[in-house]
């Protein structure tokens, strides 16, 4: 952070997203250490040990299906009574003989001295609590925009994603934004990459 001050006539936003968190006891403390929030990144330390990945969506349907291939067993958590991504991997995972599906269970708490030993997951319609013996739990529960820092003045909607027009225009004039942190539907890098030009393009035509 810095009190420095900057004047000019036109900024352009592309702050990004970061990773949702579960806020749950022993995630900070054991982060790096056996929690991981990228299955592609960190999922080959974990080969042939029992691992937990959390989140019904695309993301966490690939990563169990990902960690299925390596790990000795997987459970896959979600919060509601059905897995919500593409059917496809649905079905995959539900043929998967590795792949246990916890439905409608959240994570309390990850439990480890050093690294993770094991979670407690609580049933929302029962109250039943588990302990899993895992290695690794991955957490793949969407993405949230860095916006904290500006969204007290701009216009932005429910999932605090900064709201542009096709110009990449915001609701102060002279403040461009492109990429996932704004409300684009599609969120993939390629796309950002090509908001991200449009809108310095917008820019310099505003300052021209």
């Amino acid at each position: 952070k810095s009190d420095k001050k900057i004047k000019t006539k036109a900024v352009l936003i592309a702050a990004g997203t970061k990773k949702r968190q579960l806020g749950v006891p022993g995630e900070h403390q054991l982060k790096d250490n056996g929690v991981s929030y990228c299955a592609t990144c960190d999922g080959y330390i974990y080969e042939n040990q029992p691992v937990a990945v959390v989140g019904g969506g695309n993301s966490g349907l690939e990563a169990a299906l990902d960690m299925a291939k390596i790990a000795t067993e997987v459970y896959l958590i979600i919060r509601g009574e059905q897995l919500s991504g593409d059917k496809s991997l649905q079905d995959k995972v539900n043929n998967s003989d590795k792949i246990e599906v916890c439905k409608s269970y959240q994570t309390t708490e990850i439990k480890g001295e050093q690294k993770v030993e094991s979670i407690r997951i609580k049933n929302f319609n029962t109250g039943k609590e588990r302990e899993l013996n895992v290695k690794a739990i991955f957490i793949e529960i969407g993405l949230i925009p860095n916006t904290g820092f500006i969204c007290e003045h701009l216009d932005i909607n429910q999932g605090n994603e900064i709201i542009i027009d096709a110009n990449n225009k915001t609701s102060i004039e002279g403040i461009f934004a492109a990429g996932d942190v704004t409300n684009i539907k599609d969120k993939q890098i390629i796309v950002s990459a090509a908001e991200g030009a449009k809108a310095a393009l917008r820019a310099n035509e505003y300052l021209s």
